[in-house]
Parts: C-alpha cells; sequence; structure tokens
C-alpha cells in the first residue's frame, strides 16, 4: 500500500499482481521495478472460517491502488463497514464467484 503512495505505475495492479512487477531491494529499503520477468510470489492462505481475513484477502485479489485500509474497503465512494461488506459490494459473495475467480487465477 506504501507503493501505490510512492509510484503512479502501482496503482493498475492488484496485490498479488505486484510483485511480478516490482521487487524490494532490502539494502536501499526502496521498491523497483522489476528488470526480469520471473518471480514466485506468495499469497498466504486464509481459512474460510477466518472471518475478515478472508475477506481482506479476497479484497487484495480485487481492488487495485488502494493506499489504505480505509480505501481498501471505500466501494464506489462509499465506505463499508468491514471487508465482508465490501465483498458483497463488489459481489464477490452474493454467488459462487468467488470461487470460480479463485479457480481461475490458479490454473493461471
Amino acid at each position: 500500500m506504501k507503493a501505490n503512495e510512492l509510484y503512479e505505475e502501482v496503482k493498475g495492479l492488484t496485490d498479488s499482481e505486484f510483485p511480478t512487477k516490482w521487487v524490494w531491494h532490502k539494502r536501499d529499503q526502496e521498491w523497483r521495478l522489476r528488470k526480469s520477468r520471473r518471480c514466485i510470489g506468495c499469497i498466504y492462505y486464509a481459512h474460510p472460517a477466518s472471518g475478515e481475513r478472508l475477506y481482506l484477502r479476497m479484497l487484495l485479489n480485487v481492488v487495485k491502488g488502494a493506499r489504505s485500509l480505509k480505501e481498501m474497503r471505500t466501494i464506489n465512494n462509499v465506505e463499508c463497514s468491514d471487508f465482508r461488506s465490501a465483498g458483497y459490494a463488489l459481489g464477490l459473495l452474493d454467488d459462487d464467484k468467488e470461487w470460480h475467480e479463485a479457480l481461475n487465477h490458479a490454473s493461471h
């Protein structure tokens, strides 16, 4: 989220797409554009019973350019009270869309 504040190019990426384009340089303590195209990323598992953690993880895979958790919960200029409400506002929890998206993402 800090990179979304600093770099304009990042705003069009989701959290799962970010490591494919950017790399953290520990020595200089800054993000830089990735020179090679190969990378291995990791998105941590969230159990379906983990509540808000699961809904935040879902939003991280869909919402682009959020600079804070408050912006992550803001959908169409309306701030939702929690991540679950934001998921419903985006239509991620109305049906099996979330599972289809997860399977499509995993297949790529």
